[in-house]
């Protein structure tokens, strides 16, 4: 966890998310690239650009804003992630999941919220540009540079709802692990307590001491340990085993 962010998203081969057309916001994020392309050569965007030129600065500005607020909710979501996933809670899903399962989910979340802070700039840049009296660059290129900045942002989108998906999963994971780390405390718990109980029944039938003196030793035991809740424990292996100082 020490390396640098890109670092990070290298060994974990997250740049090639952009490109893995098996994930289903790649393969959208093409389609939506390809209708978007086409409805800018059908409406003649660059031959008729000062048409245009204020809708797409608007445009540019509302996108700016929009990446800006969902860069806030997203860190919000984060927080709210690691605060429910507690070590008992990580130790389980990993076992079943294997290891680093978690650590992939936020690593994809910081891939994330990296690609929106470059959209962030990249489009009050556009805005910038497009507000400017700057000629138009050729038409192949024009039209490539539509191309590239509508897969990216919306691979920024649905790359948010495939995250939000897994996110989902993480708290119902959750939910399930932390019942079943519950019922493996409470199976140790009653089989720690047979075994006590099997030692204090050794204990009086190989020994001379009567139940109510080796219990007393217990108490005795206590007051000497080191441990919290001393007075909790006495009061509790005094009910448990039903005794009192008469």
């Amino acid at each position: 966890m020490n390396k640098r962010i890109f670092g990070r998203f290298k060994e974990n081969k997250k740049w090639k998310d952009y490109y893995n057309f098996k994930s289903i916001e790649c393969k959208v994020s093409l389609i939506i690239t390809t209708i978007i392309l086409f409805c800018f050569i059908f409406l003649d965007v660059y031959e008729d650009f000062t048409t245009f030129v204020v809708s797409l600065q608007n445009i540019t500005v509302y996108i700016g804003q929009a990446l800006i607020g969902m860069l806030g909710i997203i860190l919000a979501g984060i927080a709210i992630i690691v605060s429910v996933l507690n070590k008992d809670t990580l130790n389980s899903i990993e076992k079943k999941n294997g290891k680093g399962s978690i650590h992939r989910v936020l690593i994809s979340f910081e891939f994330l919220i990296f690609n929106i802070g470059i959209g962030i700039f990249l489009f009050f840049l556009l805005n910038l540009i497009l507000s400017s009296d700057q000629k138009l660059i050729p038409i192949y290129w024009f039209y490539f540079a539509i191309a590239i900045i509508s897969y990216f942002l919306a691979f920024i989108i649905f790359y948010t709802v495939s995250l939000t998906g897994n996110c989902i999963r993480i708290f119902y994971i959750n939910d399930l692990y932390t019942d079943v780390s519950i019922k493996e405390r409470n199976f140790y718990e009653i089989a720690n307590e047979i075994r006590i109980d099997y030692l204090l029944s050794i204990l009086h039938k190989t020994s001379n001491l009567s139940p109510k003196e080796i219990l007393r030793d217990l108490d005795s035991f206590v007051d000497s340990s080191n441990i919290p809740n001393k007075d909790d424990i006495k009061k509790y292996l005094k009910n448990y085993y039903g005794y009192s100082e008469d």
